[in-house]
């Protein structure tokens, strides 16, 4: 009986501590994608990258410099889960990009490797770019857009440091629940659920205007699955 009483509690413990290690890789994703999306308005350059830097040393996989070019990339991802195949893999891999002092670009790749190909993937990048004169910088270009387009694997937002508060939300609204989830993420649909809709085998719907929408898409109303988003 003492013997059966040690494994269910060595099971238990086990158990929490999965439980703990999910709800942890979940926990630094929020922190690291806040942190990213704070970065717009960093008044000191510098200080930021290098108190962002400080704060994810353990996530910091990359950094490079040549010339007046700097990367920083951090990564997180349910390594303890999808170790154990408990979930698929699902990982979150930030990059900061400056040029001469300033930022140029901040971004994140956001997949859930829930098939063996075409795995659903998620890229979100602001463009730092309110002091140029050649451009207006306000550009949120996404792919796919429009009603019932492909593919629903791959999906891309790139969007300018002077658009609307809401297009910006939306962008970086990413369900990080998948963090956690013991069947991984389907699609575009799960990952970004506020820019994207499932709306057919392999097909989502945009549920915001694009910048780079045609005449006649931005002409089309946008789909019903969008509505109550």
């Amino acid at each position: 009986m003492w013997l059966v009483r040690i494994i269910g509690l060595v099971a238990i413990l086990v158990g929490a501590a999965i439980a703990v290690g999910a709800l942890r890789a979940r926990s630094q994703a929020r922190t690291l994608l806040d942190d990213i999306r704070r970065l717009d308005a960093s008044a000191d350059v510098s200080s930021s990258v290098k108190s962002l830097r400080k704060k994810h040393r353990n996530q910091l996989a990359h950094e490079e410099c040549r010339n007046e070019a700097c990367v920083s990339e951090f990564v997180v991802s349910n390594w303890l889960l999808s170790s154990l195949r408990l979930a698929p893999t699902t990982e979150l891999r930030a990059r900061v990009f400056v040029f001469q002092g300033k930022l140029d670009a901040a971004g994140v790749d956001y997949t859930s490797a829930i098939l063996k190909q075409d795995s659903p993937v998620v890229h979100v990048q602001e463009d730092f770019c309110a002091g140029r004169t050649d451009i207006r910088c306000d550009h949120f270009a996404l792919n796919p857009h429009g009603r019932n387009v492909g593919p629903a694997w791959n999906g891309n937002v790139e969007f300018g440091q002077l658009t609307t508060n809401e297009q910006k939300r939306a962008a970086w609204g990413l369900d990080l629940d998948c963090f956690v989830s013991l069947r991984g993420c389907r699609d575009i649909s799960v990952l970004s659920p506020i820019i994207w809709r499932a709306t057919g085998p392999g097909l989502v719907s945009s549920c915001l205007r694009s910048s780079a929408d045609s005449e006649a898409e931005a002409s089309q109303p946008l789909s019903d699955a969008c509505l109550g988003r």
